[in-house]
């Protein structure tokens, strides 16, 4: 069993001109915690995301998730990772029952077990009395915890979160806190959070870079 859930050596990526957008970082992150990536708008948080979840390939260095290579290994990476992005990618004229039992559908089960999961993941996020609303209709705070829903469907080894309560009131964003922990806690979920909060990194992680 890898000790580590996210390995990171001398990662880089340059865009054409002078623009580095990830210039040499190195870091590790222990299985089974939650992890603070910190820092302003601009400073490379979400490239970093990027490249740990196969979405963009480093100029150089390497990295792995899980044990798998980012680059060489991608599709096994894909497989144990769970992924939440700033923009939430949600159909709204779907109903979250529907966009949870495609998406494990989409993963590789049948369709009375993608059902069965996203009728667990409903009630696991709250959303049980809106359950017949398109989501569309819902809040920012709801959308935001549906998208959750949808990067736990196949039951990830390691979650990246990037920016999750990024214009959210403040009771929503304890909400998404809570989730969390949840997620840390009770299901040993290894979380991947980038902030530019400090008071969401002193919240919730374990260590923050």
């Amino acid at each position: 069993m890898f000790d580590h859930a996210v390995v990171v050596e001398n990662l880089a990526k340059h865009y054409p001109g002078p623009v580095r957008a990830v210039d040499d970082i190195s870091f590790q992150v222990e299985r089974g915690s939650i992890f603070g990536f910190l820092g302003p708008n601009g400073a490379g948080k979400s490239t970093t995301i990027k490249i740990l979840t196969t979405l963009a390939l480093p100029t150089q260095g390497r990295a792995s998730v899980g044990g798998f290579d980012v680059v060489s290994q991608a599709e096994s990476v894909r497989r144990i990772l769970g992924v939440a992005l700033q923009e939430i990618g949600i159909d709204p004229l779907m109903k979250p029952l529907e966009l949870l039992t495609l998406q494990g559908q989409l993963f590789g089960a049948s369709r009375a077990e993608a059902k069965k999961r996203a009728q667990d993941l409903i009630r696991l996020i709250k959303l049980t009395e809106a359950v017949d609303r398109r989501a569309g209709t819902y809040s920012v705070g709801m959308r935001r915890r549906l998208d959750l829903a949808m990067a736990l469907v196949h039951r990830p080894k390691v979650l990246f979160l990037d920016e999750p309560t990024t214009g959210l009131d403040p009771a929503s964003r304890r909400d998404i806190w809570q989730e969390l922990r949840h997620l840390n806690t009770d299901l040993g979920i290894t979380i991947f959070l980038t902030t530019q909060y400090m008071e969401e990194a002193d919240e919730l992680a374990d260590r923050v870079m």
